[in-house]
């Protein structure tokens, strides 16, 4: 198994393997064997480049996997004179993940495709959505990213758990009797903590900002922080709050 937190007889194992994961030519060469067309190949290549949180997932295989079969189904669904101007980013990547994932628990027939928009996916599901998002919210207001049974359980059924987007930590704090649990990755939380932070409506400025360094939190409002040019008597104080990238963490 490539899958970690997996526990298996000690019996019936005769070596465990710890994958360091893809060097940067590790993952050239397995670009090069997951992508035949050698302009979709340099396409891919210059995207991860450009975007050093994919290029960081990408060092885990499995993630690396995901996010190559995210590129291939975006790739093939613009033309092939489309494609330059075509970027991908985190966001879409989760956004396809979380439909994926979405799209599993549907009862269909397994001969018949499933034919329901990406937009009507995430309307049939979500409170499961929101309860995700709440709960990565929690996590990184109080830089927690393990959360104990009761507290992933008060807001999502227990059958949502296997979703996948959440797995168990055994042992973690040397609780025998609880599961606790943490999301895929650091990644996913922010997606659904910045996914919190956009349809929640009671959300305002100050709850928004506070994930942002730069931004001085006695000063609340957008303009303070937003250089929004069509704002009237807009006068810029201080530098530029997004100059350190903090925001691609969302994106």
């Amino acid at each position: 198994t490539a899958r970690t937190g997996t526990e298996i007889d000690k019996n019936i194992v005769r070596k465990k393997v710890h994958l360091r994961g893809f060097s940067s030519s590790n993952l050239k060469d397995y670009t090069k064997m997951f992508f035949k067309d050698e302009g979709c190949r340099t396409l891919v290549l210059n995207q991860l480049k450009a975007n050093p949180n994919l290029s960081s997932l990408c060092s885990v295989p499995l993630f690396c996997w995901i996010i190559f079969k995210c590129f291939e189904h975006f790739h093939s669904a613009f033309d092939s004179h489309e494609l330059p101007d075509f970027t991908v980013t985190l966001t879409d990547i989760f956004l396809l993940m979380t439909e994926v994932h979405l799209n599993r628990i549907q009862k269909t027939n397994l001969l018949k495709k499933n034919n329901r928009s990406q937009e009507e996916t995430y309307r049939s599901n979500k409170d499961k959505l929101f309860a995700l998002s709440k709960i990565a919210y929690m996590g990184m207001q109080k830089s927690l990213f393990v959360f104990d049974q009761k507290d992933v359980l008060s807001g999502l059924p227990e059958q949502d758990l296997h979703l996948g987007f959440l797995r168990t930590v055994p042992n973690y704090g040397g609780s025998v009797d609880q599961s606790s649990y943490e999301f895929l990755h650091l990644t996913l939380q922010s997606f659904f903590t910045a996914f919190f932070l956009v349809t929640d409506k009671k959300v305002g400025a100050k709850d928004l900002l506070q994930f942002f360094a730069e931004c001085s939190m006695q000063d609340t409002t957008l303009s303070s922080c937003l250089p929004l040019a069509w704002l009237k008597n807009y006068n810029p104080t201080g530098g530029d709050p997004f100059r350190n990238k903090e925001h691609f963490h969302f994106t």
